[in-house]
């Protein structure tokens, strides 16, 4: 039975689209997609002027946010916009392979792609990463087209079975060229000029292209496609020209802080070599079988490739790593530049060279190329399992750590993030928009509403953020730091950070030294993620006086100095916030911790609502058993109304309980066990 020439194509993108899908969404957003995410929903001059001040261009959040129009603003509905592109990576491929190299490479180069780690990873980030390589090659198969019409040692093709050597990779007799018929330079220029507008990275993919392509054009047969390959680099600077000083400002002196550090040569080989075979969720000492096996085809790809194709394919892979590597070590960058993740743009050839490899060993060798496939697949397979599965190469939980401070956040708590560039997380994560965004150095006592300070660098170089006051990144001393800690913890009472990448703002912690000291720490929640992700709440010292005064004592161990009570009026569905004032008895027994219910009754005596679950009456750091004698202790409570609840007049009270009995303690004073905090109509 013939199998038809469009269906072993249609099933591996159909594979690589269900690996694409798997869990798309699942996971939070980490830091750098939620800056997508934010700059994907504002204004397109507020848009373009903020990528004027960050480390990336404009053109992927344009793009991402006329996406989002239609198909909405989720996590999954960001994450397909990547998926997209990784899907016309697979296909481009194929494409490409089939049009310089035959039918058997392209169909071995998608397959590889679809079920690359490396290409699942970034096809599932809300990055411009796919979209960056899928210009990339767009642009380099464009460029070849024009070059390749008069250059026939462009195009070559499997041919069948030959008894040996490399006479298996020929151009066939009598075929046309790849890309017959298409205006190749305008299409170059296009899709250099948006790879440009995507990824300040892109460029060093231009740099070895064009070098290749000039020493081309330059030999006599060629020159008559010098002309038009000028005018298509000449239309790429005119086109680039209105970014063209950000550009250059952004690699001579980054607004940003220093978040890299520069990494020997074999590891920046061994890191890349492992991403491009396998992805970046397995270590190098754990697969090196692997690699060695990768290494092997892809020395046997080049060995395959005609002359022309073994400078090109390894240069446009290692040629822009080269210049990542060798430029800041040459004073050209404000600082290292090499991530692994920066090498995906570059990474197409890689698979083609892999793809070129497999095909000819498949006319030679079916089982052995079985075998290997079989090896590279489990390979794929474990990397995919540990992408999804291990917490080591989870995202970072902005989503539990944003909702947790929502849970927790009452009336009065300011919110820090430390660092303050990663505010993204929050707005997009936080269900209401707080009342300001503020750095921190800028906050005043009368700034009402729940406030989220942004830190800057400590100590840091003026030039961070170029000294623009809208920039997320800033430079702040030591001593006005301290000044604004102090402005904050003597105004409002509690503060609960946001901490990630505090090490990178804050290198010597003296936010966190000084409010260890100055504040009373009582809660403290480690997330999951490789960045150290935390959400830890700290109480001011300063005595601030409640609104209303009850000296209530319970059984000679606690007193309630004190509560702000309940708004006469709220709606159902609503929250109801109210705060206590504490303190614990010098003779108060050692015991068990205590925590608090919050109890909402109608007229009729019936239970209405309630806390669910009650809380500590601080964090899990302060317990009762922890309160020292005679110290305040300020905790605000909520209690959400059931949206369903009558409209009609209700009491609140509140009950202090041993959480190992469940018994409340009795008020000295009433002989009751609850303490009445008010009435509140509950309207519609």
């Amino acid at each position: 039975m013939k199998i038809r020439p469009y269906v072993p194509i249609s099933l591996i993108l159909l594979a690589g689209f269900g690996l694409r899908l798997y869990r798309l969404g699942a996971q939070s957003l980490w830091y750098d997609e939620t800056v997508s995410a934010v700059l994907a929903q504002k204004a397109i001059p507020d848009l373009i002027a903020h990528t004027a001040r960050d480390i990336h261009p404009p053109g992927y959040y344009l793009l991402l946010r006329l996406w989002t129009r239609p198909v909405g603003e989720t996590e999954f509905a960001l994450g397909l916009f990547s998926v997209l592109f990784g899907m016309l990576l697979v296909a481009g491929l194929y494409h490409v392979g089939r049009a310089f190299f035959g039918p058997s490479v392209g169909l071995w180069t998608a397959g590889l792609v679809a079920l690359s780690p490396y290409n699942l990873w970034y096809s599932q980030e809300v990055r411009m990463y796919t979209l960056g390589a899928f210009l990339g090659l767009a642009a380099v198969y464009f460029a070849l087209l024009g070059v390749g019409r008069l250059d026939p040692g462009l195009t070559m093709r499997i041919s069948p079975p030959l008894p040996q050597g490399r006479e298996g990779l020929r151009p066939p007799p009598g075929r046309g060229r790849a890309g017959e018929g298409v205006p190749p330079w305008p299409f170059y220029t296009l899709s250099a000029a948006l790879g440009l507008y995507t990824l300040y990275y892109f460029a060093f993919l231009l740099i070895p292209l064009n070098l290749y392509l000039l020493a081309r054009l330059l030999r006599p047969r060629n020159r008559p496609a010098l002309r038009p390959w000028l005018l298509a680099n000449a239309a790429i600077v005119i086109l680039y020209l209105p970014w063209l000083g950000a550009a250059y400002r952004q690699a001579a002196n980054p607004p940003v802080p220093p978040w890299r550090s520069h990494l020997p040569l074999l590891a920046v080989l061994s890191e890349s070599w492992t991403a491009l075979s396998l992805g970046e969720s397995v270590e190098p000492r754990q697969v090196w079988p692997l690699l060695i096996l990768t290494l092997a085809l892809f020395g046997l790809g080049l060995a395959l490739a005609n002359p022309l194709w073994r400078v090109l394919l390894p240069l446009l892979v290692f040629g822009p790593l080269a210049v990542i590597y060798l430029a800041p070590l040459m004073g050209l960058t404000g600082g290292p530049l090499y991530h692994a993740r920066y090498l995906f743009t570059y990474s197409p050839p890689f698979y083609l060279t892999l793809g070129l490899a497999l095909a000819w060993l498949w006319t030679r060798q079916k089982l052995v190329t079985a075998l290997i496939a079989l090896l590279l697949l489990a390979g794929a397979a474990i990397s995919i399992r540990r992408f999804h599965a291990d917490p080591a190469y989870a995202a970072d939980d902005l989503r539990g750590a944003v909702n947790f401070i929502h849970q927790k956040w009452r009336p009065g708590d300011v919110v820090l993030i430390n660092a303050g560039y990663a505010y993204t997380a929050f707005q997009y994560y936080f269900p209401e928009p707080p009342d300001q965004y503020l750095r921190l150095t800028n906050f005043s006592p009368d700034d009402a509403g729940l406030a989220v300070l942004q830190t800057g660098m400590v100590d840091g170089p003026p030039s961070l953020g170029w000294g623009d006051p809208a920039s997320d990144f800033y430079a702040m001393s030591s001593r006005e730091t301290i000044a604004a800690l102090e402005t904050v913890t003597q105004t409002r009472p509690r503060l609960w950070m946001l901490r990630l990448y505090d090490t990178v703002t804050d290198p010597d912690g003296l936010i966190r030294d000084w409010l260890a000291e100055h504040t009373t720490p009582f809660e403290d929640r480690l997330f999951t993620g490789q960045a150290n992700l935390r959400v830890q709440g700290f109480m001011s010292r300063q005595p601030f006086e409640p609104p209303q005064a009850a000296n209530l004592t319970l059984e000679d161990r606690f007193i309630l100095r004190g509560f702000s009570p309940p708004p006469p009026q709220a709606r159902a569905g609503r929250p109801i916030d109210v705060a206590l004032w504490w303190e614990k008895q010098p003779a108060a027994p050692a015991g068990p911790p205590y925590a608090l219910s919050l109890k909402l009754w109608d007229s009729q005596g019936n239970l209405a609502a309630q806390t669910e679950p009650d809380e500590w009456p601080a964090g899990n750091l302060y317990f009762t058993p922890d309160w020292q004698p005679d110290q305040t202790v300020y905790y605000p409570l909520r209690l959400n109304l059931p949206p369903d609840i009558e409209p009609d007049q209700y009491w609140l009270n509140v009950v202090f309980y041993n959480t190992q009995t469940g018994r409340p303690l009795q008020v000295n004073e009433t002989g009751q066990t609850v303490i009445l905090l008010g009435g509140v109509e509950v309207v519609e």
